[in-house]
């Protein structure tokens, strides 16, 4: 399961990147750092496993501030809905 996710988050880290590239919009950014976050914590966790940082896993140093860029990632695309809904109704 972890190599699945490693996958999954290195795959969409690229077009993410390209996003925010082309339309310099802050939460194409927020995604990005997310899916960096997840692809640095799942690839240290399947090839350096055993690595510690003050005693604590080397992938928790990567996790927490993922789960964070993940909220942030998350408002900034609510905000976004929510937006383009107001702007329908109008």
């Amino acid at each position: 399961m972890t190599l699945l996710l490693f996958a999954v988050f290195i795959t969409h880290l690229p077009f993410f990147l390209w996003r925010y590239y082309r339309s310099g919009e802050i939460r194409f950014a927020a995604t990005s750092l997310t899916f960096l976050l997840l692809t640095l914590t799942y690839g240290t966790r399947l090839f350096a496993p055993e690595v510690t940082l003050w005693d604590t896993p080397l992938f928790w140093w990567f996790r927490v501030p993922a789960w964070i860029a993940a909220a942030v990632s998350l408002s900034l695309f609510a905000r976004h809905l929510l937006r383009g809904r107001r702007r329908d109704t109008v």
